[in-house]
Order: C-alpha cells, then structure tokens, then sequence
C-alpha cells in the first residue's frame, strides 16, 4: 500500500512538472495562432503597418515575460544552487571559444570590420566545446 502511494505522489509531482513546463510553450503557441489568423488574408484585420509594429513588440516586450513569469514560478533558490555549474559551464564556454575565436582570427586575418564578428561568432559557436 505504501509504494502505491509513494508511486501515485512520483506521478503527481511529475505531472506538476510536465504542466510547468508545457504551459509557457502552450502560451506562446496560442498567441502565435491568434496572430497568424488576424494577419491572413481570410480575416486581414493588421495591415502591414500594423504587423511590423505589433511583430516589434511581441518579440521584444511580450515573449520574454511571458517565458520569464512561467519561468519565475519553477525556479528557486535551493534549485539554483543545485544548478550552480550550468551558469558555470556557460562563462567556461563562452572565454574558451572566445580565445579559440581569436586565435582563429588572428591567423585568418578577416577584414577589420569583421575581425569582432568571427571572434565573437567563433566564442558563441564554441558553446559545446567542454561537452565534446
């Protein structure tokens, strides 16, 4: 009788978890749909105008609060310091493939306005580099 319920409490939190982490996606894909069917030609509620203001606002303002206030609810203190090498292994990542990026650009010589550019796209390219 105990497994079962310790089974049934594993399937609750597990079922919470799915939940907190499909609701922000389900959101977005919502207010995806909306917008593509105030923006066909069927409906043609947005002109053009409209679209490129409402599309500047909707990825620079709406997306990331709503990702972050879904976000907020999952992360806490405790699980942060569990998480403690993720940021970590990011800043590792980032300096490493930032010096392999300018090695490569010094060698490489590419044009001054592009001699940051492939450092910097080397550095962020290289995310992966402490996982291979």
């Amino acid at each position: 009788m105990a497994v079962l319920s310790e089974t049934q409490a594993g399937a609750e939190s597990m079922l919470g978890t799915i939940r907190i982490a499909v609701l922000p996606i389900a959101k977005v894909f919502t207010m995806c749909f909306l917008g593509f069917l105030m923006a066909s030609k069927y409906v043609n509620i947005l002109p053009t105008s409209g679209r490129k203001l409402l599309n500047g606002l909707v990825f620079s303002l709406l997306l990331p609060c709503l990702i972050f206030s879904q976000l907020g609810q999952a992360i806490t203190l405790q699980k942060m310091i569990q998480w403690w090498f993720i940021p970590m292994n990011i800043v590792l990542a980032t300096i490493s493939g930032s010096i392999i990026g300018f090695i490569v650009a010094s060698i490489v010589r590419p044009p001054y306005p592009f001699f940051k550019f492939t450092i910097v796209q080397i550095g962020i390219g290289e995310q992966l580099l402490p996982l291979i």
